[in-house]
C-alpha cells in the first residue's frame, strides 16, 4: 500500500515532486525539491524531471548490488539528457528570465551551465518485495524514515557518512552520493507493521514533525486530508509506504 502528496507552501511555485511505480516485484519511489533560488529559476521543472530520471534508471534494476551501483552512477546523466532535451523544447519566457534576475545574462552567455537552473535535490527508495530489501539514495537532504509501531528510525541520514565531498544537488558535476549498501537497511528491509516514509526537507519545518509522522503511519489513506489541514511555509512532499 502506498500514498503520495505534494503541496505548495507560500513560494509563489511549488519546486516540490514525488512519484512511486510499482513494477516486477518492486516499489520504486522518489521525491525531489527544487532548489527555488533565482540561480535555480526552472528548478520545479528539475525536480519533476530528477524523480522521472529516478525511477526511469531503476524500473529494469535487479537487487544485485553491482546493477544498483553502476545505475546510482547513471542517475544524473539521465537527468541531464532530460534536462537538455526540455530546454530545447520549451524556450525561456520573459517571465522566467525575470525570476533569474542578476544571473539572466549569464545564462544567456553561456557563462553558466544551463543545468544550475533546474538544480534539485532527490531522494529515492526501492523495494524489492520477495528479498526484502530496501535500496536508498540519497542527493540533498529531506526525509527517509522507517516507522514502526513505537520507534521512528531515520535511514541514510545526512550525516552518515560526514559531509565532505557529498553532492547536495543533482546539478553538481561529478555528482558524489552516499555508498548505503553496506547499511542495515538494505539487509533488513522491512517489518510486516513498518512504514517507510520518504519526505522533502518541508517536513522538518514542523515542531511536532514525530507527531505527524506516527498520525501518518496510522493511515496512510488519510495522507491527503491530513496534510491539506498543515500549515506548511515550505512546499511539502511526503510518500508513505507500507507492504
Amino acid at each position: 500500500m502506498i500514498s503520495q502528496y505534494t503541496k505548495q507552501g507560500y513560494h509563489g511555485i511549488n519546486q516540490d515532486a514525488c512519484g512511486f511505480l510499482e513494477y516486477d516485484g518492486k516499489v520504486i519511489m522518489a521525491i525531489a525539491d527544487g532548489h527555488g533560488h533565482y540561480l535555480h529559476f526552472r528548478s520545479d521543472i528539475g525536480s519533476y524531471l530528477a524523480v522521472e530520471s529516478f525511477i526511469d534508471c531503476f524500473k529494469e534494476t535487479t537487487s544485485q548490488k553491482e546493477d544498483l551501483v553502476q545505475r546510482e552512477k547513471r542517475v544524473q546523466k539521465i537527468w541531464v539528457k532530460k534536462v537538455n532535451q526540455y530546454h530545447k523544447e520549451h524556450f525561456v519566457s520573459s517571465f522566467e528570465w525575470v525570476r533569474a534576475r542578476k544571473y539572466a545574462q549569464a545564462y544567456i552567455d553561456e557563462k553558466i551551465p544551463l543545468e544550475i537552473a533546474y538544480g534539485s535535490t532527490l531522494l529515492g527508495a526501492i523495494h524489492f518485495k520477495e528479498e526484502n530489501k530496501l535500496f536508498l539514495f540519497r542527493i540533498g537532504d529531506g526525509e527517509m524514515i522507517r516507522i514502526s509501531l513505537f520507534h521512528q528510525e531515520e535511514l541514510l541520514k545526512k550525516n552518515d557518512y560526514g559531509d565532505e565531498n557529498i553532492t547536495e544537488s543533482i546539478c553538481e558535476v561529478p555528482v558524489k552520493i552516499k555508498d548505503n549498501l553496506n547499511l542495515p537497511s538494505f539487509e533488513k528491509g522491512l517489518k510486516s507493521r513498518d512504514v517507510l516514509l520518504l519526505s522533502s526537507d518541508g517536513l522538518s519545518k514542523f515542531k511536532n514533525k514525530k507527531e505527524i509522522i506516527f498520525k501518518l503511519r496510522k493511515d496512510i489513506n488519510k495522507l491527503e486530508s491530513y496534510l491539506s489541514t498543515l500549515d506548511n511555509t515550505d512546499d511539502l512532499s511526503v510518500i508513505v509506504y507500507r507492504l
